[in-house]
């Protein structure tokens, strides 16, 4: 039976079956690039949203990260979780970023050494259940490709269940998009190198592809090439480590608490 008879014989038996029904817009965070926003609407609230790159070195992720914590915390209280511990505190105080409203888990810090992946999930877990944030970034882009890709789609259900109930925003920097389906938003960042200017990098051009919109339907790649002048990134910091959240009550926890998040392959492969 050819495809359209097919399709044409279940709208006649179900006349709604294949009508698409637009996802309500019910608000986003600015990103603090104009282009990035006037293309994406920002980053949705209520939803989960995956900003991917799979260039290493200088793929565009840390300039969207930055950006959006510098703006968001102005006005919310933000979390980020950062599996590989890669995250540059002096860049983001370079940016603007209100370090007051900002809590950083590094993982891999706790007494107990869970794999960082399993570490990052529970505690984006656990901060998900606080409900005392308004962005929550889980950055898995230290991560190696070949662990990720084994979190079972389960996974990025729990998480896009439990933030739909939230006036927040969850975001995972990955190196590939991992959610399909349960991604309210996609985005793919690459970026030229930036131009050196002393010690400060200036000028970054980042070419953002949207994936998958709103919606919650893949939509047709939109590519926006623009120049970010004003983003600086500080080389060679000194700058003493910011407080971390190394206790999390996860020393209490056995392995099997992480069963909700990850295979039991994925767990021997971290």
């Amino acid at each position: 039976m050819q495809a359209a008879q097919l399709r044409a014989q279940i709208e006649q038996s179900l006349p709604a079956a294949f009508t698409f029904y637009p996802r309500g817009d019910k608000g986003s965070i600015p990103t603090g690039i104009a282009q990035v926003d006037n293309a994406a609407r920002g980053v949705p609230l209520y939803a989960l949203t995956e900003i991917c790159s799979s260039h290493p070195g200088s793929s565009g992720r840390a300039s969207v990260l930055i950006s959006l914590l510098a703006q968001t915390t102005r006005e919310r209280f933000c979390a980020l979780v950062d599996a590989a511990d890669g995250f540059d505190p002096a860049s983001g105080q370079a940016a603007g970023i209100d370090f007051s409203h900002l809590l950083w888990v590094r993982c891999g810090k706790n007494r107990i050494k869970l794999p960082p992946l399993e570490q990052a999930f529970k505690v984006a877990d656990i901060l998900l259940q606080s409900n005392g944030f308004g962005l929550i970034v889980v950055d898995l882009s230290g991560i190696s490709e070949r662990i990720v890709r084994k979190v079972p789609l389960t996974t990025w259900f729990r998480f896009s269940r439990v933030i739909e109930r939230q006036p927040a925003a969850l975001v995972f920097l990955e190196q590939e998009p991992h959610a399909t389906s349960c991604a309210g938003l996609v985005l793919r960042v690459a970026s030229d190198p930036p131009a050196l200017k002393g010690k400060l990098f200036t000028e970054r051009n980042l070419r953002i592809e949207i994936v998958r919109d709103w919606n919650k339907k893949p939509v047709h790649s939109e590519r926006k090439d623009f120049r970010e002048p004003n983003f600086s990134f500080v080389q060679n910091s000194q700058l003493s480590p910011l407080d971390t959240l190394e206790e999390m009550r996860i020393e209490k926890s056995s392995l099997s608490d992480f069963s909700p998040y990850l295979s039991a392959s994925t767990s021997q492969g971290a």
